[in-house]
C-alpha cells in the first residue's frame, strides 16, 4: 500500500472521531466544569507527564511494561525510568547518553555514531517506541532529541506480548512532553566544546479560563560541530501539541513534530592498528574524517502528527486510541576505509598509512502509520482483583530507496590525509521498494488476590507480511508471558516470569533481502524492594535469554547485518536508586553478561561486568534554590571482538556537574569522560574498531517564568 491524501484524510478521521463522539458529552455549567478541573489534570499524570517524580530521580509507576499505570514494585519485569530530573544533571545530549547509568546496558558500544542512538540491551539491539507507538524501523532514521522529552522507561527482556515488535533484549519507551493545564515558559542558552551552540524553549499553559484547553510548545536550534572533522551535527525541531479535556474522564491530544537534521558520518570503521593495537606511525587521530567533505552526509528530515485519545466510561472500563503518521526523509552517502579485505595488514603501503576507501549512498524515504487501541477494565471476580487489558495495534510502512556504492583505489593518507583527490562519487539508482504490514491482537490480565501475590498473565496474536518488489513473505505468531510476586509488607518483593518475543523486521539487509523474523524467549528471577512511604527502590535480577535469527555485524561488510543463528544470553542485573537525607541523590548499577551464539563465537562489544554510580549532593535540599554538585563514575570492562582473541582493554570514565539555581535561573556545567580518555569502544574480527567518545563539556542556561 503506497500512502497518499487518502491515508492522511484517514489519519485525520480516526483522530478527530473520539472528539466528534464525545463531544457533546461537555458539560455546559461553567461551575461543573471548575469543579472536575484538578480531576482533569490527574487523568494521565503517569503515562503523559513528569508528575509521578516522588522525590529526587525516583518514579514509583510506570507504563510501558504492562500498558497499565502500575507500581514498578508490582510489576514483574526488570524496568529502570530515568525521569527529566536525572537527565538535566547528568547534560544528557542524546537518547543514547541517558542510557549510562542504567543496568542491563552497554551504551556507546560502537562509539561515535551520528547515525542513531545505539546500544546492547541485555546483548542484543533494542527497539524504540514513542508514546507507545513503535518510533524507529530499521536502520536509517532520524534520532529523537531529548529535550523533547519528559521519561523515558528501559524494559528489560522480552515485550512482545504487548508490542509485538520487539527484540529479545527488551524496549526504549520515550514519553514526550505534553501540555500542562499549569502555565510554564522556560528558555535555554548551550555552548560547548566543538563550537556547540543551542538555543531551545518550552512553553506551556491553558488555552481557555475554563481549562478544557491547554497548548505546549517546544523548539530547539542547534549549530554545532563533532568529534570528527568535518561532520556537523546541526538540528532545527519544532513540537507543537494541544490537549482538550472535556472533565475528568476525557482527554484528547495532538502532537505534531518536525525535525531536520544535517549530520555526517563520524563512525569511521577504523583498523586495528593505529587505534587499539600500536601503529609505528603512532595512533590515528580520533577526530580523523575518513569521507570527503561536500559528498558526506547524513542528513534526516522527520514529519509526523500523533493523537492520543482515552476516556474512562466508569470505574470499571476505559479506552484509550493512540495514532501516529510519520514520513522521515534520510539522504546518508559516505566513505570508508577498505579494512576488510587484508584484515591483518589493511595497508596499501609499507609504513602503514594509507588504505583503500569504499563509498556508499542511500536515500531512503519512510512513511508509516501505527496504531494502538486498548480497553481496560478493572473486575473483582473469584475473590480476586482484575484489571484485564484488550488491545489491538496495528502498523504499516513503506519505503522508498535509491542506493550506490563503489570503490576508490586511491590512497587515502589516515595520518595526513588529502581530500578531492580523484574522487568520483558512485551513480544512485532506485531498488525495489518495501512494504510491511503488521496486526497483533492481545489480551493481559493483572492479578491480585489476598493481601500479597500478584500475577500477571499475557497472550497475543500476530500477522506480518513484508513485500519487496515482486517477493511476499507473511509470518505468523503467538507470543506469552507469565509472571508471579510476593510482596511482603517489609517491601521485598520477589518474583519470577516468563516472557516470549517476536520481531519481524521490515526493513532489508545490504544487498535488499529480506530478514527472517527475531524471535526469542526468557525466564526471569529477581527480587524488587522499596520500603513504604521510601524514595529507595533496588531491583536484582537473574535472567536466561534464547534469541533465534539475532543480528550481527557482517564480516564482509560493515554497512551490513547478518542473522547469525541462535544465542543464548544469561545475566545478573542489579540497581538502585534513593535520596539521602534530602541532600544526595544516587544511583548505582552492576551488570554480569554472558551471551554466547551457538557458533562458538561470543558477541563482540559486550563486556562481562560492567558498574557505574551517580550522585548528586544539594547543598541547600534536593528541592531548594542553591548550589548542587554531582559526580559519577561508568566502569566497563574487558570485551573481544567475534573470536574472542581481541582484546579491548577495560575503562573506567567519570562524569561531573555542577550547578546553580536561584529564582527563575539555572545555570549548570556538565562534563562527560571528564579526563578526557582515548579508548576503543569495541573491535570487530572484520578488521575494524570504534572510538569512544571524547570529553564532552556543555555550560547552560536556564530562565524559567
Amino acid at each position: 500500500m503506497i500512502f497518499n491524501k487518502k491515508i492522511l484524510t484517514a489519519f485525520i478521521a480516526v483522530a478527530l472521531l473520539p472528539g466528534l463522539v464525545l463531544a457533546e458529552d461537555i458539560p455546559a455549567e461553567a461551575d461543573q466544569a471548575q469543579g472536575k478541573r484538578d480531576k482533569a489534570v490527574q487523568l494521565d499524570a503517569v503515562n503523559v507527564q513528569g508528575t509521578a517524580v516522588d522525590t529526587g530521580y525516583a518514579r514509583s509507576n510506570a507504563s510501558s511494561a504492562t500498558k497499565t499505570d502500575t507500581p514498578i514494585i508490582e510489576t514483574p519485569q526488570a524496568i529502570s525510568v530515568i525521569s527529566n530530573t536525572q537527565m538535566i544533571d547528568q547534560g544528557v545530549l542524546t537518547v543514547q547518553d541517558a542510557l549510562r547509568y542504567s543496568a542491563g546496558v552497554r551504551a556507546d558500544a560502537y562509539g561515535v555514531d551520528s547515525r542513531g542512538d545505539d546500544a546492547f540491551l541485555r546483548g542484543t539491539s533494542f527497539t524504540q517506541y514513542l508514546d507507545g507507538l513503535r518510533q524507529a524501523f530499521g536502520y536509517s532514521y532520524a534520532r529523537t532529541e531529548p529535550y523533547f522529552l519528559d521519561h523515558l522507561e528501559i524494559v528489560r527482556g522480552p515485550s512482545s506480548v504487548l508490542y509485538g515488535q520487539g527484540t529479545t533484549g527488551g524496549l526504549i519507551a520515550l514519553t514526550s512532553k505534553r501540555p500542562q493545564f499549569d502555565a510554564s515558559h522556560e528558555v535555554q542558552v548551550q555552548v560547548g566544546n566543538n563550537a556547540r551552540k543551542q538555543v531551545a524553549f518550552d512553553f506551556t499553559g491553558p488555552i481557555d479560563e475554563a481549562k478544557h484547553w491547554a497548548y505546549r510548545l517546544i523548539g530547539v536550534y542547534r549549530d554545532s560541530n563533532s568529534q570528527i572533522d568535518h561532520v556537523p551535527d546541526d538540528r532545527k525541531g519544532i513540537a507543537p501539541s494541544i490537549t482538550w479535556a472535556s472533565d475528568e474522564n476525557t482527554r484528547w491530544t495532538l502532537l505534531a513534530n518536525l525535525q531536520f537534521d544535517h549530520n555526517g558520518s563520524s563512525l569511521n570503521f577504523l583498523p586495528h592498528e593505529g587505534t587499539l593495537l600500536p601503529n609505528p606511525n603512532g595512533r590515528i587521530p580520533t577526530h580523523r574524517f575518513v569521507s570527503e567533505p561536500g559528498f558526506d552526509r547524513y542528513d534526516t528530515q522527520q514529519r509526523s502528527i500523533s493523537s492520543f485519545f482515552e476516556h474512562r466510561f466508569n470505574d470499571t472500563w476505559k479506552v484509550d486510541v493512540n495514532v501516529r503518521y510519520s514520513h522521515d526523509d534520510v539522504d546518508y552517502r559516505s566513505l570508508y576505509p577498505d579494512v576488510y579485505s587484508n584484515p591483518s595488514y589493511p595497508f596499501l603501503d609499507d609504513s602503514a598509512r594509507t588504505v583503500a576507501r569504499y563509498s556508499y549512498v542511500s536515500i531512503n524515504r519512510h512513511k508509516r502509520l501505527v496504531t494502538d487501541t486498548h480497553a481496560e477494565a478493572d473486575v473483582d471476580f473469584l475473590g480476586m482483583h482484575h484489571r484485564v487489558l484488550f488491545g489491538l495495534d496495528a502498523g504499516r510502512s513503506h519505503t522508498d530507496s535509491r542506493q550506490g556504492n563503489g570503490y576508490d583505489a586511491v590512497p587515502f593518507d589516515l595520518y595526513a590525509p588529502v581530500y578531492g583527490n580523484g574522487f568520483v562519487a558512485p551513480a544512485i539508482f532506485p531498488i525495489a521498494n518495501s512494504q510491511s504490514k503488521q496486526t497483533g491482537l492481545y489480551v493481559q490480565d493483572q492479578i491480585n488476590w489476598g493481601d500479597h501475590w500478584i500475577g500477571t498473565v499475557g497472550l497475543r496474536h500476530d500477522r506480518a507480511t513484508l513485500t519487496t518488489g515482486g517477493d511476499r513473505s507473511v509470518d505468523n505468531a503467538t507470543t506469552a508471558r507469565y509472571g508471579l510476586m510476593y510482596r511482603f509488607d517489609s517491601g521485598l518483593v520477589p518474583y519470577v516470569s516468563y516472557t516470549e518475543s517476536f520481531q519481524p523486521l521490515d526493513s532489508l539487509d545490504f544487498y535488499n533481502r529480506p530478514y527472517e523474523p527475531l524471535r526469542g524467549k526468557q525466564y526471569e528471577a529477581g527480587l524488587k524492594y522499596q520500603p513504604t512511604g521510601s524514595p529507595m527502590m533496588v531491583t536484582a535480577t537473574y535472567y536466561d535469554l534464547r534469541e533465534e535469527n539475532r543480528l550481527a555485524p557482517d564480516p564482509a561488510n560493515p554497512l551490513n547485518q547478518i542473522q547469525a543463528g541462535r544465542a543464548r544470553t544469561r545475566g545478573v542485573e542489579v540497581e538502585g536508586s534513593t535520596r539521602i537525607a534530602n541532600h544526595v541523590d544516587v544511583i548505582g548499577t552492576y551488570t554480569w553478561t554472558k551471551a554466547r551464539p551457538d557458533d562458538g563465537s561470543i558477541v563482540a562489544g559486550l563486556p562481562k561486568n560492567q558498574a557505574s554510580a551517580w550522585a548528586v549532593y544539594h547543598v541547600n535540599d534536593g528541592d531548594s534554590d542553591g548550589l548542587s554538585f554531582g559526580a559519577g563514575v561508568r566502569y566497563i570492562g574487558v570485551n573481544y571482538d567475534e573470536t574472542g582473541t581481541l582484546r579491548v582493554p577495560k575503562k573506567t570514565l567519570f562524569d561531573a556537574m555542577v550547578a546553580w539555581t536561584q529564582g527563575p535561573w539555572r545555570f549548570s556545567v556538565n562534563a562527560a569522560n571528564l579526563t578526557d580518555q582515548t579508548y576503543s569502544a569495541s573491535c570487530l574480527a572484520r578488521g575494524d574498531c570504534f572510538y569512544g567518545p571524547r570529553r564532552s563539556l556543555v555550560g547552560s542556561a536556564t530562565y524559567r517564568f
